[in-house]
Formats: C-alpha cells, sequence, structure tokens
C-alpha cells in the first residue's frame, strides 16, 4: 500500500519527472548510465533513487533538476515544461481544467516569473 506523502509534488514535477524519463529513454540511458554521467558532473544520484524520481517517490530539488538538465542536454526550464506528447491532453488542456494525466494546467493559468 502507498502512503501519499505530506507534500506530494505539483504540475512543474509531474511535468520534470516525465520529462526526465522520456529524455532518458529517447537518449537509451539506462539508470546506470544516467548516474555515472550524473557522477561526473559532479551531482552523483545513484540509479535506483533515478528509479523513484521518476516513479513520483522522490522529490527533485533545484540542484537535481540543474544537473539532469545538463547530462539530458536541454535547458532546466525544458524539463519543466508539460510534456507535449500527453496522449490526454496534448500540453494543452481546456481552459479551466488540469489534465489529470500529466498535471498540466492551461497556459492563460500558469505563472511567469
Amino acid at each position: 500500500m502507498r502512503v501519499e506523502p505530506r507534500n506530494p509534488p505539483g504540475p512543474a514535477a509531474r511535468n520534470a519527472r516525465c520529462n526526465i524519463q522520456r529524455l532518458r529513454e529517447e537518449r537509451r540511458f539506462s539508470y546506470a548510465e544516467l548516474s555515472n554521467r550524473l557522477t561526473l558532473a559532479g551531482h552523483p544520484i545513484p540509479g535506483y533513487q533515478l528509479g523513484r524520481l521518476e516513479a513520483g517517490d522522490r522529490r527533485i530539488d533545484v540542484d537535481d533538476l540543474a544537473a539532469l538538465a545538463s547530462v539530458l542536454g536541454v535547458t532546466p526550464g525544458e524539463l519543466l515544461e508539460p510534456p507535449a506528447e500527453c496522449d490526454n491532453c496534448h500540453g494543452t488542456p481546456p481552459a479551466g481544467f488540469i489534465c489529470a494525466q500529466c498535471g498540466t494546467t492551461p497556459v492563460s493559468a500558469r505563472v511567469t516569473l
């Protein structure tokens, strides 16, 4: 039985999780390979922790995000973007709705910093 965390991941964390998994698979990196590359980049994350991260059982901190983006060849912002390949909303849910599958919010509801 899985216990829901006290501070569950929000939409940005879900987007990052989906994008990390997609990019890792596109590059044909195993968890061990990605872990080795992160270690060489100076931010080691064990392979089993990468699996937990992708499953949503481990939170992604800012340092993780920066290191993963660097090793995967994207910007941290790209990891936070909604996954356009979502079969449910295709990255653009209707106004007023949040995609139940990927957690994406409508563009008009996103906060820019």
